[in-house]
């Protein structure tokens, strides 16, 4: 009888374990960085500059897009998305895509 009573008592224990930690945390205002939108912010201005090839865009795009897709901070999402497109585009659209993913990171209080 003990023994079942220890076995319940801890499989409760866990489950409530498990309860605690299953949400993830949302940015309290989705207006400020993230720390994905803060990685797309940073990978975007630290790549940028050597970006000047189709395919080398093409790469930074992904990379900063990966990192965009799962912010929750405003208008990042949206902006690595359309820098995503521009990379294959031409010089203008790229640069289109990437002044707007840096003035929503800047929006959204990103710091160099």
């Amino acid at each position: 009888m003990r023994t079942t009573r220890t076995v319940v008592a801890t499989a409760l224990l866990l489950l409530a374990l498990a309860a605690c930690g299953s949400s993830d945390p949302e940015p309290a205002d989705p207006k400020k960085i993230d720390t994905e939108a803060g990685f797309a912010c940073t990978d975007l201005a630290e790549g940028f500059k050597a970006a000047q090839t189709t395919q080398a865009r093409i790469d930074l795009a992904n990379k900063v897009n990966k990192w965009a897709q799962e912010s929750k901070t405003e208008r990042i999402a949206d902006m690595g998305a359309a820098l995503a497109r521009g990379s294959e585009g031409s010089a203008d659209a790229w640069q289109m895509g990437a002044d707007g993913l840096a003035q929503a990171c800047l929006d959204a209080g990103w710091k160099a």
